[in-house]
């Protein structure tokens, strides 16, 4: 079975400075497609649209941390 390439990233990321620093390295250097979130609610709520081949999540977030939010969208 072929290997489907990595392209898209969902990004979750609740501090402004730290999203924007990732998303110049993921986009401008890593070439890749990315959906930035601010929240886990965000990102349950894009991912189905978005159909991501990755996601990168921040673990300490307001909220719906991490964890929880990996476990939302893995429903």
């Amino acid at each position: 079975m072929p290997n489907k390439p990595l392209n898209k990233i969902l990004y979750v990321e609740d501090e402004p400075d730290i999203q924007t620093v990732t998303l110049m390295a993921l986009e401008t250097i890593g070439g890749f497609t990315v959906k930035a979130c601010s929240s886990g609610q965000e990102a349950v709520d894009a991912a189905p649209a978005f159909e991501p081949d990755l996601v990168i999540l921040d673990v300490m977030m307001p909220g719906m941390d991490g964890p929880a939010t990996m476990e939302a969208l893995l429903k």
